[in-house]
């Protein structure tokens, strides 16, 4: 279904860019800011910004969380899961339920990772190790290491959101252990950090 962007989610999006830059340097200590922007397998974010009747949540996560691998698909089974994770998060289902089933989503942002250019890049190993025995390597190492996905969803809703969400990511994808989540709600913001015993994000 083809959506068009209404304007409240154009002022949202704008909004809240500028919000979470801002939250990024007000929120208490560097070292919280450093582990919320780092690549750790187990731990995923959420940027949550609620103005009115209107929501945007960013996941960030390691693809290994979701996939359990951070390489191009070795099997059609690995293809196909990775087909699979794509679908779903195109849709918010996996990480909040049906509690914003009444609202009308887009996902702005969708960032997978490009698996399959790092496999192309391999036909190309031994003409790059005549030229550098060790950079080619470390820089497909770190580009694999580095695997994210980045889905960004708005939601506009109806009348004025809940005020928890239960998070539903860690019953879908085992290999989150830990949400680590920025939130904006109004003039009010804050940190939480959430595991499968204790999934409620309060606001």
């Amino acid at each position: 279904m083809k959506y068009t962007m209404t304007p409240a989610n154009k002022r949202l999006l704008t909004a809240s860019s500028i919000l979470l830059g801002l939250t990024a340097m007000q929120l208490q200590k560097s070292v919280i800011a450093q582990e919320l922007s780092s690549h750790v397998h187990g731990l995923t974010e959420l940027n949550v910004v609620i103005a009115n009747q209107n929501v945007q949540i960013e996941f960030i996560s390691p693809a290994i969380n979701l996939l359990g691998f951070e390489r191009a698909s070795n099997s059609p089974e690995e293809s196909r899961l990775f087909n699979e994770v794509i679908e779903e998060l195109q849709a918010a289902e996996w990480l909040l339920g049906d509690q914003l089933k009444d609202c009308q989503m887009s996902t702005p942002v969708f960032e997978a990772p490009e698996f399959e250019s790092h496999e192309m890049s391999e036909g190309h190993e031994d003409h790059e190790h005549e030229h550098n025995d060790h950079g080619h390597e470390d820089h497909e190492h770190e580009a694999n290491d580095h695997a994210d996905f980045r889905v960004q969803y708005l939601f506009d809703c109806q009348s004025a959101p809940p005020s928890n969400f239960s998070v539903t990511a860690f019953d879908r994808f085992v290999g989150i252990e830990e949400i680590s989540v920025r939130w904006i709600v109004g003039r009010q913001q804050g940190l939480s950090n959430l595991t499968p015993t204790n999934a409620t994000l309060n606001f």
